[in-house]
């Protein structure tokens, strides 16, 4: 006789609710909370004024302005600031863009 295969949701385990909520903001903040991290990993791990740290610093500022979209203006305003961008890894008019705070949408 075959045993009977257990219901998914026996088998969930209850601290996996976020990855049912994925329209929430919260959620979508704290995954872009880790992403950042690993980013940060990345470029921290890069030869200093290489182009791979030039792109990982791209991807570190794009995950923060997207983590900055969906948090509430109290909590970003308590948030570290990125490292300097090395030499090279943005053009003049997005160093403007970010000094004035301009998203792409």
């Amino acid at each position: 006789m075959a045993e009977a295969r257990p219901h998914a949701e026996d088998l969930r385990r209850p601290w996996h609710g976020a990855s049912d909520s994925v329209g929430n903001p919260e959620v979508v903040a704290i995954r872009l909370h880790r992403a950042e991290v690993e980013a940060m990993m990345v470029y921290r791990r890069c030869a200093p004024g290489s182009e791979e740290q030039a792109r990982a610093w791209r991807r570190l500022a794009t995950l923060r302005e997207r983590r900055c979209a969906v948090m509430p203006p109290d909590a970003v305003s308590r948030l570290p600031p990125l490292p300097a961008a090395p030499t090279g890894a943005i053009s003049a008019w997005q160093k403007l863009r970010r000094r004035f705070f301009l998203r792409r949408d």
